[in-house]
């Protein structure tokens, strides 16, 4: 059985050419000014965090690798897409080389926190930047993060390994021309208003590190098959897991059922599985879909919408791989085991 999902065109392509446009001034020429020329972008039915291609762009860059930096020990993927999900604060810049940048805020925050992506003339990702806070863990548990005071405020870089950090030039340029409603605040004539403003403090410069795996073993529940981790691909985060019926993380859960009764009733599970892993893919779901085919390939295989599972056994016993495409939020994939009996 063969499925076939919706094709996806490059990065350049859905930001510039899919209904992914600037206002009139966007269509001067402005390779040839002088200065980078920023323009507004229509809002896109999609925000930039819930562009599939965008998402998997930014993993091709950082992987799944984690760091504090508005989060604390928090997937660096997910606090860049974080600082781009504001649909209604999308920019593009053009540079008179041909580079642009394309970014969008956090708009919780009036854009304390925000992203944005540098490509090259070919529409090719050279760097991610992220304005943060350099967040660190909470002195006492029930504590809030602590991050760093706006006039404090750090961007990060992201290059791939080799990279020089002037090939980055345009993202500092783009962090230090603050947003509307900071900018307001920087020139206020209040100066303790002013002084409150958001400043970029400090530019780092990181390697991105793309094959970093997204899960580790003290994160899988008890019980779950040695020979099943094979099914859990490294490009993705651990979202939940669950073993013996119960919830095992997230840790604000554990205790809890594994399954509703209306999600019993959905799966028609005679038996609930005896341990199960949910993973996170931010890939699209055409590259999920494939690799779950090479990996159980005498599975029998079932869709229904953009759902897809494949049922299969092992030494273990019995399992499923169940692909939940959530399209804004990534692909969901969760291994279900039941030991033989």
């Amino acid at each position: 059985m063969h499925l076939r999902f919706p094709s996806l065109p490059s990065v350049f392509l859905v930001l510039v050419l899919s209904g992914f446009h600037g206002g009139a001034a966007a269509q001067a020429p402005m390779l040839q000014a002088a200065a980078p020329v920023t323009t507004a972008v229509t809002a896109p039915r999609l925000r930039l965090s819930e562009q599939p291609k965008v998402r998997s762009a930014v993993i091709e860059m950082v992987g799944y690798a984690r760091g504090s930096f508005n989060e604390v020990d928090g997937l660096i993927a997910s606090q860049v897409l974080a600082g781009m999900r504001s649909r209604h604060d999308i920019t593009r810049t053009v540079w008179p080389d041909g580079r642009t940048v394309i970014a969008s805020i956090d708009g919780g925050d009036h854009g304390e926190e925000r992203a944005a992506m540098l490509l090259d003339g070919e529409g090719r990702l050279l760097a991610l930047g992220l304005v943060n806070g350099h967040c660190r863990a909470p002195a006492k548990s029930d504590d809030r993060k602590a991050c760093n005071p706006a006039p404090q405020a750090v961007l990060s870089i992201f290059q791939p390994a080799g990279a020089k950090q002037a090939d980055a030039d345009p993202l500092v340029v783009w962090a230090k021309t603050l947003p509307d409603g900071l900018a307001l605040m920087a020139e206020s004539d209040d100066p303790a208003v002013a002084a409150d403003a958001q400043k970029i403090a400090t530019v780092e410069y990181l390697t991105g590190q793309p094959t970093t795996p997204g899960w580790r073993d003290d994160e899988l529940p008890p019980g779950f098959p040695a020979s099943l981790r094979p099914l859990l691909l490294q490009a993705a985060e651990v979202n939940s897991t669950a073993s013996a019926g119960k919830i095992v993380r997230p840790k604000g859960l554990a205790g809890q059922p594994m399954r509703t009764a209306y999600e019993r009733a959905q799966r028609d599970e005679p038996q609930l599985p005896d341990a199960e892993v949910t993973l996170r893919s931010y890939a699209a779901l055409d590259t999920v879909f494939e690799a779950y085919r090479a990996l159980t390939q005498d599975a029998r295989l079932e869709q229904s919408g953009r759902e897809v599972v494949f049922n299969g056994t092992d030494g273990a016993g019995r399992y499923s791989v169940r692909l939940r495409d959530a399209q804004e939020t990534g692909v969901f994939i969760t291994v279900s085991s039941w030991k033989r009996r």
